[in-house]
């Protein structure tokens, strides 16, 4: 028979494992973000970067609180 600790267990590393991958999808959008910017500048249009650069701070923001959340859950 199992016990409560090993369901709270079971239930942290299925929560990380979300968490993984939605940071994986925040990454990925991220590097979206770069390359279409980067192209962007390369063929002289400098309209996006802005919009862009505000939009990656905003996915950072993010990810610092999932890494804070994930700190905080450990203890």
């Amino acid at each position: 028979m199992r016990g409560p600790k090993y369901f709270r267990r079971r239930q942290r590393s299925e929560v990380f494992l979300a968490l993984l991958l939605f940071n994986l999808i925040l990454v990925l959008l991220q590097l979206w973000l770069f390359v279409s910017v980067l192209e962007g500048l390369l063929g002289g249009h400098t309209v996006m970067a802005i919009p862009a650069a505000a939009a990656s701070i905003l996915i950072m923001a993010v990810n610092i609180w999932i890494l804070r959340g994930t700190y905080a859950g450990g203890e």
